[in-house]
């Protein structure tokens, strides 16, 4: 690898860069669009053809900036392309309608860094680019750790991409792909879950996505706190392509290339494989609790002659992994787990153009998600051998089938409208030993179905160049309960001028709460089986968002946000003297008596000044100060687990260009530092507990706070490219300084002690790209 290195030729390099363009609220291709490269010396440009593409040959290996204008339309800037020697660059552009009509409207210092695709979304809304989170330091490469570094976002400091949005518990985010609700794509999760330390979905099978933190566009639903709205990219149509990668969290292989026999189709596929379990397998490594874990994606782009565009898309995962909890000489066993998770999801999307004005974008897939775990323990050692503690199989299929419909009545109004239907089938056990009755008792046996269906209709109205409003309504049925919610949005733009910006926002939202929370089961004093929460409804929550936006130069933006959140229906213990709220879970079920009387808010104020990647640097300072409360039926107000106090970040990165322009040698340097406050927690009676033998809370409910949380990431990469091949090596450094604060407390039966679950040690992350 090192050898690969040295190596130079003494011509420049260059590479193509293609792509489409089409109306954003069309879909219709744009036949004579400009295309050019600004700065470019001879000027590279094109224009294109009849079915809206363009090819950009031989543009100099490096950063650059497309620009992109059209009689009629709204002047698109790509900035921040990256060119590769081994990899052609193919873009989708989408350009909006002017309300001027016959004219070309160029909007100065507007780009496209940070926009997200959904034009119905005007606010609490972030774009996440793939090449973006591959130089953020801290991100190895997981989109789900990148939006940790956008305001109000925190993960889990222990060590998985958990998303912590705005003091919200992470249960409320809803993770989607190709426009389709999936299940938890993370590796080592249970369904109930959102995070994991380890995500499925490969970074080189991501096109850019887009991550909402609040008031939602009408189009999402069951949802209270965040979405993760991703898609799959096309691969590419014109050529074979590869790329391989060896890192210490996985080995991998990416292909891709043209669909023999169709055209402008195109695959797109990759696996990958546990590279620990790898070496494990040949001997190279041996430690008890060594994670295996495998991943694949794929995609099919089928464009037809009058039907329309298919395509055919899948991802999945599984993990496993065995643990055991052993004296200091290795000599005694005082329990062993077995953990095992598999997720998976398969389906076609359908786009049909349907006239001038209007698109059908329909999706059905079915998917499934499931754990196994089983742990073993004893407290006598010496004496017995292990014995059950804890036994699950939890397993859920859907098919889901969603169309949406959009159609431009004008350049001033725009409508989309959608079904989406969800049916679900599960088969869920859980045998748990219950530590007050001394016995091993099941708590979920359940094997049915349920329904859900949702409804949506935004209108988005652009009354001038500086005004827009988007309204719109959101219905969702949960069959299992019978519960359902009318849900109203919308959502004001104010464009005050070039530069700057107002926002304002409000909506109500809700979702359904894990499966396992209505199927739980418990035993009455008559020693009969019923299910306590059965007919638990929905989780509800209404936003409200202010904002304001201002480009302080052409490459600097400033924005500020500040939002309420009122909290309904919560989920709370039915007792009069109980603060037990379901909302300081991140996952799991329970079996107390739930209902839906808890309320609370989230209320804060976020600020963030970003330096977009403009010559050979970036830079970003976030700041997010919040409170989040909650009421039990108790009637008193409580600290949430999630309300963490401040979030904050400041970040940067550089790349130095070796060689000269058109040598494909650069070298990057990057470095993170976040800080966010600990999270809220009900002291442990220690005494208590000892006499007890299992754990023991204290009466003063949520009134323990954890110690801040500091660390420090550092990214450090060197890529070089010949013509068709690029080689790069990166090491990616979480918590450099091996800060170890404690995050989470709790009690050990066997050393009688309070123990802490500290945040994630120094991890370095080496990994060896190839692309050819």
């Amino acid at each position: 690898m090192l050898a690969c290195f040295t190596v130079a030729l003494a011509q420049s390099h260059t590479q193509s860069v293609r792509g489409s363009v089409a109306d954003a609220d069309t879909r219709q291709p744009l036949i004579g669009a400009t295309v050019i490269v600004p700065g470019s010396d001879p000027l590279i440009g094109a224009t294109t053809d009849l079915d809206g593409r363009f090819v950009l040959p031989r543009v100099p290996v490096g950063r650059i900036s497309l620009q992109v204008r059209m009689l009629g339309y709204e002047e698109q800037v790509m900035a921040n392309l990256l060119v590769n020697s081994a990899k052609e660059l193919v873009v989708e552009v989408r350009m909006q309608e002017s309300l001027a009509q016959l004219q070309e409207v160029v909007v100065s210092g507007r780009r496209s860094h940070g926009e997200v695709r959904n034009d119905m979304a005007a606010m609490s809304a972030r774009k996440i680019s793939v090449e973006e989170t591959s130089r953020i330091a801290g991100g190895i490469n997981d989109p789900a750790r990148m939006v940790s570094t956008f305001p109000g976002v925190a993960n889990d400091p222990s060590g998985d991409n958990t998303i912590i949005v705005r003091g919200n518990s992470p249960k409320g985010v809803l993770w989607r792909i190709e426009g389709m609700e999936m299940p938890n794509p993370n590796h080592f999760s249970d369904d109930g879950t959102t995070g994991g330390p380890i995500n499925v979905l490969n970074s080189d099978m991501i096109d850019d996505s887009d991550f909402y933190t609040g008031a939602f566009a009408a189009e999402y639903g069951n949802v209270t706190s965040a979405v993760f709205d991703m898609k799959l990219r096309d691969g590419n149509d014109r050529k074979r392509e590869y790329t391989l990668k060896a890192g210490v969290l996985g080995t991998d292989l990416t292909a891709e290339g043209p669909l023999p026999s169709v055209e402008g189709g195109s695959y797109l596929a990759n696996f990958r494989y546990s590279t620990l379990a790898l070496l494990d397998g040949a001997g190279i490594v041996d430690f008890q609790g060594v994670p295996q874990y495998s991943d694949a994606a794929f995609k099919l782009k089928i464009p037809t002659a009058g039907a329309g565009t298919f395509s055919l898309f899948g991802i999945g995962g599984r993990s496993h992994i065995d643990q055991q909890d052993k004296s200091a000489l290795g000599d005694t066993l005082f329990s062993d787990t077995r953990f095992s998770s598999r997720m998976g999801i398969v389906g076609v999307t359908h786009t049909r153009l349907m006239g001038a004005n209007n698109f059908l974008y329909s999706t059905a897939a079915v998917s499934g998600n499931g754990s196994r775990t089983d742990f073993r323990s004893t407290d006598a050692p010496m004496e017995q051998e292990l014995e059950q503690r804890h036994k699950d199989d939890m397993g859920r299929w859907t098919l889901r089938v969603s169309s949406t419909l959009n159609t431009r009545i004008s350049a001033a109004h725009k409508l989309r409208s959608g079904l989406v239907l969800s049916v679900d089938r599960f088969r869920m056990v859980v045998d748990s030993y219950d530590e007050e009755r001394g016995l091993m008792l099941r708590q979920v046996d359940q094997d049915g179905s349920a329904t859900t269906l949702q409804a949506f209709s935004s209108w988005k109205w652009r009354l001038n160049e500086r005004f827009s409003l988007t309204s719109g309504v959101h219905v969702l049925h949960y069959g299992l309960n019978g519960s359902t919610s009318v849900e109203l949005r919308a959502a004001l733009r104010f464009q005050r001028d070039a530069a700057s910006a107002f926002t304002l926002g409000a909506g109500l939202h809700s979702r359904t709460e894990a499966v396992m929370t209505y199927l739980a089961q418990d035993i009455d004093q008559q020693g009969r089986t019923f299910q306590p929460n059965r007919g638990l409804g929905l989780t509800r929550a209404a936003h409200a968002v202010a904002g304001y936006e201002r480009m302080l130069a052409e490459d600097v933006q400033f924005k500020v946000e500040a939002y309420y959140q009122y909290l309904y229906g919560q989920p709370v213990e039915n007792a009069p003297n109980s603060s037990f709220w379901l909302g300081n879970w991140d996952g799991w079920f329970t079996t107390r008596p739930l209902v839906n009387e808890g309320t609370g808010y989230n209320t804060g104020v976020e600020v963030s000044v970003e330096k977009f990647f403009t010559r050979g640097w970036h830079g970003m300072t976030t700041l997010s100060l919040f409170e989040a409360k909650y009421r039990a039926m108790d009637g008193n107000w409580y600290n949430s687990r999630w309300n963490l106090g401040a979030v904050g970040n400041v970040l940067a990165g550089k790349e130095w260009q070796l060689g000269g322009e058109g040598k494909d040698r650069v070298l990057t340097a990057g470095f993170r530092y976040s800080v966010m406050g600990g999270q809220w927690s009900t002291p442990i009676d220690r005494q208590a507990s000892i006499e007890a033998g299992y754990t023991v809370w204290s009466d003063a409910a949520m009134s323990l706070k954890g110690d801040a949380v500091h660390k420090v990431d550092a990214v450090l990469a060197y890529r070089v490219g010949r013509t068709r091949v690029s080689h790069e090596i990166k090491l990616d450094v979480q918590n450099v300084l091996n800060a170890n604060t404690p995050v989470y407390f709790y009690f050990n039966a066997r050393t009688q002690r309070i123990e802490t679950v500290d945040q994630l040690a120094i991890l370095p992350v080496l990994q060896y790209t190839l692309r050819f």
